[in-house]
């Protein structure tokens, strides 16, 4: 009597180590890229109107950190975009303080300073100073700000967007 053997292969189950691979990797990924998107900022669609005269700057509130922004951006780029006439627009921080609209900001912000490389919080805004030296009308889009949340960062649009007008002398 000869003896047979039989010889069996076993099967490692390679498959699913391939597919709990993938599902690993994907879920890192997903985790990794929600802990790195900061939250959205506050948007608006109210449109700020303001109106000066030639040479006379103008101040406009177009993002306000209200007393329930529970956050602190390190902020380290304002981004303007405009149509319409050569009209000179800077974005500024308020500090402890917002404006809607008006030619002397000094009575609603403790300070107005470059917003780069500045923490905005709670209670601080978003101004822009609108001048032309000539009669103009500038349409400004929501600003996008650059900035740094803990760990995070992004550029996101934030409040409203404007119209200035600027009327001759």
């Amino acid at each position: 009597m000869s003896s047979m053997r039989v010889l069996e292969l076993q099967r490692r189950p390679r498959l699913l180590l391939v597919v709990g691979t993938v599902l690993l990797v994907m879920a890192t990924a997903m985790a990794w890229w929600r802990s790195s998107t900061p939250e959205p900022l506050p948007l608006s669609e109210t449109v700020v109107n303001a109106s000066t005269k030639v040479g006379r700057p103008v101040y406009v509130g177009v993002f306000t950190a209200g007393p329930d922004f529970r956050r602190t951006l390190r902020i380290s780029r304002v981004t303007i975009r405009t149509t319409g006439s050569d009209v000179g627009v800077t974005a500024l921080l308020c500090r402890g303080g917002s404006i809607g609209v008006t030619q002397d900001p000094q009575p609603f912000c403790a300070q107005l300073v470059d917003p780069e490389g500045q923490d905005l919080r709670a209670g601080d805004g978003i101004v822009l100073q609108v001048v032309s030296d000539q009669p103009a009308v500038a349409t400004i889009q929501r600003v996008r700000v650059a900035f740094r949340e803990h760990f995070r960062s992004g550029t996101e649009p934030a409040g409203s967007s404007a119209v200035v007008r600027v009327l001759p002398g």
